[in-house]
């Protein structure tokens, strides 16, 4: 695996000119953008005067020439401001702020992830689906509504992976006035399966989470609770499995210690299945990666290094798992 030291060198040596090309597409796109937005303020600016103006002025009995003025103002003001984006799309800087996301992706994202491995691809519209969220056996079945994007996939060794960005939410059945969805998960979602199954179903939760609050987690399924010989982690974390002596069989010092690195780096609440074949791992940490803006200059590499440390966390705790032979079986289970 790449460090991070060799992933910001070429970040430097090998596209250091494409991002400079970029950070000056972005500037010109975000000076674009102002100018648009002072172009457009102008007429409505005007408007707003002209009928402060008439507001204040008294009554002259002659309302049919007070309502031709307005008129003909919303009349000239409507074309002015037509006008006035006519040009401006003309102008240089339009095609730039445009292209300027998707350009970001191409010319920056996908050569970073290549440089992680040949082997991995990237697919900036794709994302986890209905199906790999609540197959987890961690989440119950409800009708979310899922987004995302930006899913890398790949192999290493004999395990699977892909990961990505991902939202879900959940329209509750009863809401009051003005309430939207509620937010059941928001960040990095990642998924590794191996040819090989986990002895028993274990779960890990950080304490204290929203979706066992609201109904989407019910821990009562999830089996008896476990308490790993760690006290650190157990003030983090809460684990629940069917059976405790392959739980903590599972949980070893080392990827306890791994699990609690990644909650104090991100900062953001985990979920953790340890279901069948597969390894789900969700940090609700509320970031979409890779979606720049104008307004943010690609000298500040904290979200790439951010993804970075994430992405490399959440590999090496499914490589921590191949070495602990006790753990597997070649039979599944059924759903719990």
């Amino acid at each position: 695996m790449k460090t991070l030291e060799e992933f910001n060198a070429f970040l430097d040596q090998q596209l250091g000119d494409e991002v400079e090309s970029l950070e000056q597409q972005r500037i010109t796109g975000r000076n674009w953008v102002r100018r648009m937005w002072v172009a457009s303020l102008v007429p409505f600016a005007i408007f707003v005067f002209f009928m402060v103006r008439f507001s204040l002025q008294p009554a002259s009995g002659n309302e049919g020439n007070r309502t031709f003025i307005i008129v003909a103002l919303v009349v000239l003001v409507t074309l002015g401001g037509y006008v006035t984006r006519y040009f401006m799309m003309k102008r240089g800087g339009v095609n730039e702020a445009t292209g300027y996301r998707p350009d970001f992706k191409n010319r920056i994202v996908k050569p970073l992830i290549s440089f992680l491995h040949p082997d991995y691809h990237y697919q900036p519209l794709n994302h986890a689906s209905y199906e790999e969220f609540t197959e987890s056996g961690l989440f119950e079945k409800k009708a979310y509504q899922m987004t995302g994007n930006d899913q890398v996939y790949g192999k290493l060794g004999e395990m699977n992976f892909q990961f990505c960005d991902l939202t879900v939410t959940h329209m509750p059945v009863v809401t009051v006035r003005g309430q939207g969805p509620d937010t059941v998960f928001c960040g990095s979602y990642f998924i590794a399966q191996f040819p090989r199954y986990f002895s028993t179903p274990v779960y890990v939760l950080s304490r204290n989470n929203n979706a066992a609050g609201d109904g989407y987690i019910q821990t009562w399924h999830l089996g008896k609770k476990v308490l790993p010989a760690d006290a650190a982690f157990n003030k983090l974390f809460m684990v629940y499995a069917p059976d405790d002596a392959a739980a903590q069989q599972l949980l070893t010092p080392a990827l306890m210690e791994r699990i609690v690195a990644l909650h104090e780096r991100t900062a953001a609440k985990l979920f953790i299945s340890f279901y069948n074949n597969r390894v789900y791992v969700g940090i609700d940490h509320g970031t979409d990666y890779f979606e720049t803006t104008l307004n943010k200059s690609l000298h500040n590499r904290q979200m790439l290094n951010n993804f970075y440390l994430d992405f490399m966390s959440m590999l090496q705790l499914a490589e921590d798992l191949k070495s602990n032979l006790p753990i597997w079986t070649s039979r599944s289970f059924s759903p719990s």
